[in-house]
């Protein structure tokens, strides 16, 4: 960035005018590459307070901005999926009935063609 960081985080939190406010998150977003990890802290807030901004252009101009923050994204990939057990689940509720089967009692059903009366 050629201007001061502190600078363009002033501008968007502070400037009266929209679209200097939308020029400076679009800096923050195009510039996040070459952020040390205080100021890209920094800059993520600032972004996330913008998009309380009651104009859409600078609304809509963080959110493009806060798009290329993502320098943690590793901590928030999703988990691998557990190792398959091996046995499918035969069954999760009553064919006849539709309850679940831990909910139906054989001995108590209404319907003669429960799978599950002994």
């Amino acid at each position: 960035m050629s201007i001061a960081f502190e600078d363009v985080i002033y501008h968007l939190q502070h400037n009266p005018q929209a679209g200097v406010r939308a020029q400076a998150a679009q800096m923050l977003g195009e510039h996040v590459a070459s952020l040390t990890d205080a100021q890209y802290d920094s800059a993520r807030e600032a972004l996330n307070q913008a998009l309380a901004d009651p104009d859409p252009q600078v609304l809509m101009t963080a959110m493009q901005a806060l798009s290329h923050f993502n320098r943690h994204a590793a901590d928030y990939a999703p988990a691998a999926a557990p190792a398959d057990s091996g046995t499918a689940v035969q069954a999760a509720a009553c064919r006849v009935c539709g309850r679940p089967e831990a909910l139906v009692d054989a001995a108590t059903c209404e319907y003669d063609t429960c799978p599950y009366r002994a």
